[in-house]
This record gives C-alpha cells, sequence and structure tokens, in this order.
C-alpha cells in the first residue's frame, strides 16, 4: 500500500506491506480524554506515567546520590512557555523523582535543545 506523510510543509511518500497496521490519532484511534489543565491534574498525571514507565526502569530505580543526569528539553518554540506548559511540568515532575532517588542539584544539567 502507499500512504502518504505530513513531512515539513508538504507530504513524504511510502510503500509499505499490505499487512501494516495503520493508526491516525483522531480517526483509527480514539483520542483519550483531555485532563483539567489545572497545575495539580497535569502534574500528577505526569508523575504517574513517570513512575510507570514501559518496557524499563524507573527513574528512582535508574538513579541514586552521586548519578549524573542531563535531561534534553525541546527548545520554547515547541510546548510553549504557558505555566502548565508540559515542559514546566514534565521537568518538576522528573526533578522531583531524580532528587527523592537522592540525585543531587548539582548533578543536574539541563540541555535546552532545537
Amino acid at each position: 500500500m502507499k500512504l502518504e506523510f505530513e513531512y515539513g510543509q508538504g507530504l513524504l511518500g511510502a510503500e509499505l506491506p499490505d499487512s501494516t497496521d495503520i493508526f491516525i490519532p483522531g480517526e483509527t484511534v480514539a483520542d483519550p480524554p483531555c485532563l483539567p489543565q489545572d497545575w495539580d491534574s497535569l502534574y500528577a498525571a505526569t508523575l504517574e506515567s513517570i513512575r510507570n514507565p514501559i518496557g524499563m526502569p524507573t527513574l528512582r530505580e535508574l538513579a541514586h546520590k552521586g548519578s549524573t543526569v542531563v535531561i534534553v528539553i525541546p527548545d520554547i518554540v515547541k510546548g510553549g512557555n504557558q505555566p502548565t506548559s508540559h515542559r514546566k511540568v514534565a521537568i518538576r515532575a522528573c526533578l522531583d523523582e531524580l532528587y527523592a532517588a537522592g540525585v543531587e542539584q548539582k548533578d543536574v544539567l539541563l540541555l535546552f535543545s532545537n
């Protein structure tokens, strides 16, 4: 089957096997309900995700006192700068988990990237 994907300002074509599963958010797979957009709700949902990763150990299992950590964050173009932006909620939740595991602030580098 031939599919076209959004890419940059246009489309990119690909030939895929007819047995390929196709997931189109909001069409073939329902969008999840929107979370309340207050800090506490977003923080709690983010923390729940961080504490239950799929197929890997948690941050608390990976990190400990003496660990050095780099968190790579997209530049401000992605995700906005509002008080409940994903970047602000996710960074705070990750830092809270790392600090709870014994990581010290001096051992954390926040790297902003585009």
